[in-house]
């Protein structure tokens, strides 16, 4: 089973200043190959100091890829609507897997945020054709070396060649991020790993979406698909109790920012072309209010002493099937030092249990 973390750059609840909690993020992300974790992954954000600043993921990853050695580097995600020249992403991809040695994890996204949409002066309700467009210009770069001249809907692209090109394939490294239903059936089309955040759907539920996806996976690409990865956030500590004080003061803090950024208590979806599907989660968080709606949330989320973590894990494999755990594990202005050591304690005691056990050859 593979364990990867996320970094999320939230300023929300933190004393540092913007550059310190950047820096500090970057570094923790070094620190994840020191503690076991197989893969490291910067968000595309911006414009939203308190829920995100990582508005250049592939700068975030080159930095990483610099002072690592084995740790894969996963983009969650490009978000491709917002790239006004997609040719400069597959550009940008093949430098950071140059440098890195074919260490690059390729994630992409469509957004859901309007403060970003209406700030990039991109119409949301263009998300999906501007995605599928933007996909296929960069995937063509990424497999050929050549962008062939493209006339679509949203971008007009002439012949360009890609220099210079990684050496290795990327068809097998590919990631969607997928947390509605037509984002779910397209992630499938487009091939690749699935990636859902844990925010919003019991198991049970989240254990349908999964299936939706390999179903149709196996329907166009006639292969089992891989195994899917959830997102959660993440608290580790030897007393229960102590962890589950922490991580609930200090996940509320950064709950509401991801509320008001994304505007999941909003009216906007419905009117939305194919984000219809979050207008249900954003009248029920209306109607319950943020208190109840945040204990659900953090119902979800990984959490406790390393055996509760391990038991957890053990039961979402029988629900949902075999799949990659993606940890979250700053937020909310948590101290870095203790950020490390929940870090360091998921690496010692909780990996391992997941991980096969070294072969070894009789001397």
């Amino acid at each position: 089973m593979n364990f990867g973390m996320l970094l999320l750059f939230a300023h929300a609840g933190s004393s540092l200043t913007e550059a310190e909690l950047f820096q500090e993020e970057c570094d923790v992300g070094v620190f994840a190959e020191e503690v076991g974790l197989d893969s490291v992954w910067a968000p595309e954000h911006h414009f939203d100091k308190p829920y995100c600043m990582s508005p250049d993921n592939l700068d975030v990853l080159m930095y990483i890829a610099c002072k690592t050695e084995r740790i894969k580097l996963g983009t969650g995600g490009v978000i491709l609507p917002w790239h006004k020249d997609p040719m400069r992403v597959a550009e940008r991809l093949n430098i950071l897997d140059i440098i890195s040695k074919g260490r690059v994890l390729l994630g992409f996204g469509r957004g859901l945020a309007r403060i970003e949409y209406d700030t990039f002066g991109v119409k949301m309700d263009d998300s999906r054709g501007r995605f599928d467009e933007a996909a296929a210009i960069v995937m063509q770069g990424l497999d050929n070396g050549v962008v062939e001249e493209f006339h679509g809907k949203y971008f007009d692209q002439p012949r360009a060649p890609i220099f210079p090109k990684s050496e290795r394939t990327w068809r097998d490294r590919i990631h969607t991020i997928a947390m509605s239903p037509p984002s779910t059936i397209s992630a499938a089309e487009f091939g690749g790993t699935l990636m859902c955040f844990n925010y919003q759907y019991p198991l049970e539920q989240q254990a349908e979406q999964f299936e939706t996806w390999r179903t149709r996976y196996r329907e166009v690409h006639q292969s089992e698909p891989p195994a899917p990865v959830l997102l959660d956030f993440c608290y580790c500590h030897e007393d229960p109790e102590h962890a589950d004080a922490h991580m609930r003061a200090y996940l509320g803090k950064f709950y509401n920012a991801m509320v008001d950024h994304y505007e999941f208590d909003g009216q906007h979806f419905g009117n939305t072309h194919e984000y219809s599907s979050y207008q249900d989660g954003a009248d029920m968080l209306r109607e319950v209010g943020r208190e109840a709606a945040f204990d659900f949330f953090y119902s979800l989320q990984l959490k406790g002493s390393p055996e509760q973590i391990i038991e957890t894990i053990k039961q979402r494999r029988e629900a949902i099937g075999e799949y990659q755990q993606m940890v979250l594990m700053s937020f909310g202005g948590m101290d870095f030092s203790e950020v490390r050591a929940s870090l360091k304690l998921l690496g010692d005691k909780v990996i391992p249990e997941f991980k096969a056990p070294a072969l070894t050859t009789a001397g």
